[in-house]
């Protein structure tokens, strides 16, 4: 067993959006603010997969956003690869 985790910061704008009700937009906050801690289960989840640590098969059974962890999957591979 391994975790996978999110890294949520509670910066002015994250704050904001919790008290808007709209935490439906944490998610983008998360990705975007990568450079100051924030990360999304995703980021976590592909990173444990390029590691084989975990199974494709089951970050995409523990993930709620598919798409977003094939596109970070993606990014990654792409910035393995040497120029």
């Amino acid at each position: 067993m391994v975790a996978a985790f999110e890294v949520l910061i509670a910066t002015h704008p994250v704050r904001n959006l919790i008290r808007e009700g709209r935490s439906n937009q944490l998610q983008n906050v998360m990705f975007t603010n990568q450079k100051e801690g924030m990360q999304t289960l995703e980021n976590s989840l592909a990173a444990l997969v390029v590691d084989n640590v975990i199974t494709y098969e089951d970050a995409m059974s523990t993930t709620a956003h598919p798409k977003e962890l094939i596109r970070t999957l993606e990014q990654l591979d792409k910035s393995r690869i040497p120029v």
